[in-house]
């Protein structure tokens, strides 16, 4: 960690003290010793930051540096690189493909798609107020559920859209739209309530909401959650993520609900049909 303060023939005391302070602020004072042949991946990568961290640098710039790290230490690394963020307070431009990295790491997220900026934004702005398809499905985790459908009706205020068999009115501004044309219904697995439709009410509040049936394949119990996977409205691989304790098994024929105020809508080109032009001007700003 010392052979960029050598380079610049920064004094030898003063090395050893900024090498110390960053290896005891990183938990890697008892490596100091060590060959890099004798660190693991982790303690690797601990090396690395602390090597950038002693330059006291005005940026930093990490290009995905928990990759190549398995799931236990991804969580503890990103857990030093927030505690240093917090520490440090100086600006780090972070690269990555990890959602979950972007969101717990972040002050500020910038979406990209092949290179084109989709989206920038507050890590929860850009969870609740995605502003087309691709943002929406990159961020949370597990990822949204898509369905594809139709508009079977157009309103002043709201479009109906074809679900199960069944109109559903959803708040949107209308201009541009017809009958027939095709668009997109968003629903993340944990605004998904098993049960008729008071149900999702009385959780998450609203008034309208939509009753869809939902056919399980798979059921996850992780304790805390259980994730159950399955079809609905002919989309393979719907998420609903559930309490720990609730009732659900695999090949069951279920109801499920969710409320319109949780519902987002896409056009046929993926962008975000907003709800009202209060939301639509606020995306627009960021």
């Amino acid at each position: 960690m010392a052979y960029s303060l050598k380079i610049h023939k920064v004094p030898k005391d003063e090395i050893e003290k900024e090498v110390l302070n960053v290896a005891k602020a990183l938990q890697i004072e008892h490596l100091l010793d060590r060959k890099p042949k004798q660190l693991s991946g982790g303690q690797r990568q601990r090396v690395a930051i602390g090597r950038a961290i002693v330059r006291k640098p005005k940026v930093f710039t990490f290009d995905e540096p928990l990759s190549n790290l398995d799931a236990e230490l991804r969580v503890e690394m990103r857990l030093h690189i927030a505690r240093m963020h917090h520490d440090m307070k100086t600006t780090m431009v972070y690269v990555t493909h990890d959602q979950v990295e972007a969101m717990t790491l972040a002050d500020k997220i910038v979406v990209m798609n092949f290179g084109k900026v989709e989206q920038v934004g507050a890590p929860m702005d850009l969870y609740y107020n995605p502003c087309n398809k691709f943002v929406a499905g990159f961020i949370g985790s597990p990822k949204m559920n898509f369905i594809p459908t139709n508009i079977t009706k157009v309103n002043e205020s709201s479009v109906c859209v074809g679900l199960d068999g069944v109109d559903v009115e959803i708040p949107a501004l209308t201009e541009g739209l017809k009958v027939g044309d095709k668009v997109t219904v968003g629903i993340r697995p944990e605004y998904v309530s098993l049960g008729r439709l008071q149900k999702a009410i009385e959780q998450f509040g609203g008034e309208k909401g939509l009753e869809l049936k939902f056919n399980s394949d798979v059921v996850e119990r992780l304790g805390n959650n259980t994730y159950v996977y399955g079809t609905c409205c002919g989309v393979d691989n719907f998420k609903i993520l559930l309490p720990g304790d609730v009732s659900a098994e695999a090949r069951q024929s279920l109801e499920v609900s969710a409320a319109v105020k949780n519902v987002l809508l896409f056009d046929a080109e993926d962008k975000r049909i907003y709800p009202n032009l209060e939301l639509k001007q606020k995306n627009e700003i960021q």
